[in-house]
């Protein structure tokens, strides 16, 4: 079937110009003569009750033909050309408001694009933080023995032995903070712009 669609669009591609206009004919002559029958619909409704429209009656299942009912539609509804919409007189009054308002809409937009990228920003850099945290985190935990106070043999003192990490992670436990701190008022911010679109 495929084969066949394919060659027939070949075909019609190699035409000439004179085999063109009378394909062009013929369509604009099947197109009037539906066209012409437009004007009457047929309806009928399935065992369901979901009840169905349509022009052409090969598209009604064989078995909802002999319940279908004709409708034939005025011949003003179906010829009647479109209107042009009717010009309403606008006050200068109303134009500044709209242009207000539209204004600040970009604004409100233009706001809140900004707050995201921010937020964006942040969420990321909070991300990149606390999988360092949990890096250290994981080092310390494979290096605890190296990290257990000793007795000091002259003083005879347990002396502590701090993670080469202590310093970092003090700075990332801070920052994650600082950053959670951040974030909460802008999603704060987006909620109230997002309501306010």
């Amino acid at each position: 079937m495929h084969k066949i669609k394919h060659n027939l669009f070949w075909r019609v591609g190699d035409m000439s110009l004179r085999t063109g206009h009378r394909m062009f004919i013929i369509l604009m002559m099947f197109f009037s003569v539906s066209l012409a029958h437009a004007a009457e619909i047929y309806r009928w409704a399935d065992e369901k009750g979901t009840v169905y429209f349509t022009d052409d009656v090969s598209k009604i299942p064989e078995q909802y033909r002999d319940q279908t009912q004709k409708m034939e539609l005025p011949k003003e509804a179906v010829k009647e050309p479109a209107r042009e919409p009717e010009k309403i007189g606008v006050s200068e009054e109303d134009t500044d408001r709209v242009k207000r308002y539209l204004e600040d809409l970009d604004a409100k937009i233009e706001t809140k694009r900004q707050l995201e990228k921010r937020v964006s920003e942040l969420e990321e850099e909070l991300k990149v933080s606390e999988d360092r945290l949990k890096d250290i985190e994981g080092y310390e935990r494979e290096d605890y023995i190296y990290y257990i106070p000793f007795r000091d043999h002259r003083t005879g003192r347990f002396v502590p032995v701090g993670s080469p990490y202590y310093d970092e992670k003090v700075k990332l436990e801070r920052r994650i903070q600082s950053i959670r701190s951040e974030l909460e008022p802008l999603h704060e911010k987006l909620s109230l712009l997002q309501r306010s679109l």
